[in-house]
């Protein structure tokens, strides 16, 4: 009798300790609850992104978490604004995910307390200059507008922004429309405010008979094909053209490139805020650093490779976007430049 008795004991303390065990489990977790569940659903991407790239990106963030597919909306920035914009006014954005080149237009997004703060833990290495707003929008990977030219058509390598208005290129310089691009927008907004450039650059252009393309994939198009000579454009496009064999080049300005910030922010109140935050943190991981080196994109985390013939940024003359000055003039700046150019 007493050995069972001591027995019985002994199995009453293993319980003991056991259930003490799984109260600490439990208690380790936040709020003392189970572990959540992985992400899984649908996230909604409002993207300004070239449909190649976001293909690459989305497809490869749904093969390594096949619970989550991407719904995209695809178009260029001023669409893709125009769409949220309508989206606030019927009372609600659609999207979890936005991700698109006007970083002023998300800065007022913050300011109305309508972006998500969110610090993805894969991110964490980045520079602190690419975590926006308390980290309510991101920088994933550098963009650059330069002036870029036709190898076969250019004698002379261009040095300047200054060059595309030069006579040798009369109706034969192109760059993507404001309206259109945001890249270009936030080009146009900077140069203006600029003692360097000014109006009177633009109205330089225009004398010229500059040609102005719908969006950066339009202007590549037509510089590859010889139907413009040189042009303003992003930086990626023609380092992967080149490297596919088309006759093309760019050079980094004597006044500096044009740093173009395409954030990347979590709506607040998304309808799948946890597949949103799963994607956004892909998007610091090396598997999609080294997809945006492949698509020639200058990645934002350390330790992975620059794409070929990419100089150091940190070696670049680099004009930073004039937030403040967009945010304060933004119709100013698209009616001056549509009264120049006639084009909206």
């Amino acid at each position: 009798m007493e050995r069972t008795h001591t027995q019985g004991g002994m199995g009453m303390r293993i319980a003991a300790v056991l259930a003490v065990l799984i109260l600490a489990a439990l208690l380790a977790t936040p709020g003392g609850a189970a572990p959540a569940p992985a992400a899984s659903g649908v996230v909604t991407l409002y993207t300004s992104e070239s449909d190649d790239d976001v293909n690459l990106i989305t497809g490869d963030f749904m093969r390594r978490t096949p619970g989550i597919q991407v719904k995209v909306f695809r178009a260029g920035s001023g669409p893709v604004i125009a769409r949220i914009q309508a989206e606030m006014q019927a009372g609600k954005i659609q999207a979890d995910v936005i991700w698109f080149a006007d970083i002023a237009f998300f800065q007022d997004l913050a300011r109305k307390d309508l972006l998500a703060s969110f610090a993805p833990p894969t991110g964490r290495r980045a520079p602190a200059p690419f975590h926006y707003d308390n980290n309510r929008y991101h920088e994933v990977r550098q963009i650059f507008n330069v002036v870029a030219f036709n190898t076969n058509h250019v004698k002379f390598r261009p040095s300047s922004w200054w060059d595309l208005t030069l006579p040798r290129y009369k109706g034969r310089a192109g760059m993507p429309s404001p309206f259109v691009s945001g890249a270009a927008f936030s080009q146009v907004g900077t140069f203006v405010a600029m003692r360097e450039f000014g109006w009177g650059y633009y109205r330089k252009l225009q004398e010229n008979n500059a040609v102005i393309l719908r969006s950066n994939g339009d202007v590549i198009q037509k510089l590859a094909s010889g139907e413009i000579s040189v042009a303003t454009v992003v930086d990626f496009f023609v380092r992967a053209l080149k490297a596919q064999g088309s006759p093309v080049d760019h050079i980094w300005p004597s006044e500096g490139a044009v740093l173009v910030p395409t954030p990347v922010a979590i709506i607040k109140g998304a309808a799948n805020e946890a597949a949103a935050r799963a994607f956004v943190d892909y998007l610091y991981s090396p598997e999609a650093q080294r997809l945006f080196v492949q698509r020639s994109y200058i990645p934002v985390m350390p330790g992975i490779a620059m794409p070929p013939g990419t100089p150091d940024p940190a070696d670049l003359k680099v004009i930073q976007t004039n937030l403040s000055f967009i945010e304060k003039n933004r119709e100013e700046i698209k009616k001056t430049f549509s009264d120049i150019f006639g084009v909206q």
